[in-house]
């Protein structure tokens, strides 16, 4: 079976590594952990979840049987983790941290980003037309009522719309109408656990991770945000009190959490939608626990050019494997 391409390595030198001819040089790589890969012509190197700049050894320069040979030699880790991942390439309409420099916006359907984020654009006005009634500190978490409701409703209504254009647009094999049996799915798929929210200029609300616990086993009663929506939805006379301010918010916290793991974490200079989102939500990422799951541009060497590889802005976008 021949190596794999992208190899995930335990960097053993660090916060160095080592480079030269004998492989005796020391330079800084300031990662425990990085992604090592290679195309035709270079061996290349690089932290993970945004590592910054790589590191590169041309291979006609080099007297390495392999990518494995240089990672030992350079990182002194003999055991990588191999991954059928391809450079380049990208799952449609799932953002990935990038493993080294490069930008995503490329692989971004960009009429699908417009149209998202006009009905999450409401939502979150809606929700700050809300805070002008009912003050969102921890003694209103179990407020109710009409107008809550409907900001549920609508913020679950638009997650579950995002999930079930993400499975689509996956080709997911599915036969009748989707659930969250199948929407339970997309929790590793779009590492969507590795998102934490607060409210912006309400610090007493309490921070959340609105896909946190979400279990295959009870895909629907282990979001309570969700499990609200579904009850007050189907008996509102009976589940009124569910239409939680504490609901609501996860609820449209999940959508905005939903925008962002399909289309990524910024849009391009001069663009408004982050500033938009951010003035009512603060986003803090982790992908540690996820951290063999990025995307790698594909990079070049150019002769006379940049003593930096050069990364291609282009994807190719593939079928995430359900």
């Amino acid at each position: 079976m021949p190596e794999s391409s992208v190899l995930f390595v335990k960097n053993n030198y660090h916060p160095k590594a080592k480079q030269g001819t004998d492989f005796e040089q020391e330079f800084s790589f300031p990662h425990e952990r990085g992604v090592a890969f290679h195309n035709d012509h270079a061996f290349f190197a690089s932290g993970i979840n945004e590592g910054g700049s790589v590191h590169f050894l041309e291979v006609s320069h080099a007297s390495l049987a392999s990518l494995k040979v240089w990672i030992a030699r350079t990182f002194a880790d003999t055991n990588p983790i191999e991954s059928q991942y391809k450079p380049g390439t990208v799952y449609k309409r799932i953002y990935r941290p990038l493993a080294s420099t490069g930008s995503y916006y490329r692989a971004v359907p960009q009429e699908k980003v417009t149209e998202s984020f006009v009905s999450l654009h409401m939502l979150l006005k809606k929700l700050e037309e809300l805070f002008e009634t009912i003050e969102p500190t921890e003694a209103n978490l179990a407020a109710y009522g009409h107008k809550i409701r409907e900001i549920l409703l609508l913020a679950c209504m638009e997650v579950e719309s995002s999930w079930s254009a993400v499975l689509k647009e996956n080709c997911y094999p599915s036969t009748g109408r989707l659930t969250t049996n199948d929407y339970v799915k997309l929790l590793t798929a779009m590492l969507l656990d590795s998102y934490k929210l607060s409210l912006q200029s309400y610090s007493t609300f309490p921070s959340f991770s609105p896909f946190e616990g979400w279990s295959a086993a009870n895909p629907t009663q282990s979001l309570a945000w969700y499990d609200a929506y579904n009850k007050t939805k189907h008996d509102r006379e009976e589940n009124l009190k569910l239409a939680t301010l504490h609901n609501a918010v996860r609820a449209v916290g999940a959508a905005v959490v939903m925008f962002h793991a399909q289309f990524g974490l910024s849009f391009g200079t001069g663009d408004q939608k982050t500033p938009v989102i951010r003035n009512v939500f603060r986003i803090v990422t982790d992908f540690k626990k996820h951290w063999q799951e990025c995307y790698i541009p594909k990079l070049t060497v150019a002769e006379n050019a940049s003593p930096n590889p050069l990364p291609s802005f282009d994807w190719i976008p593939i079928n995430y494997q359900f």
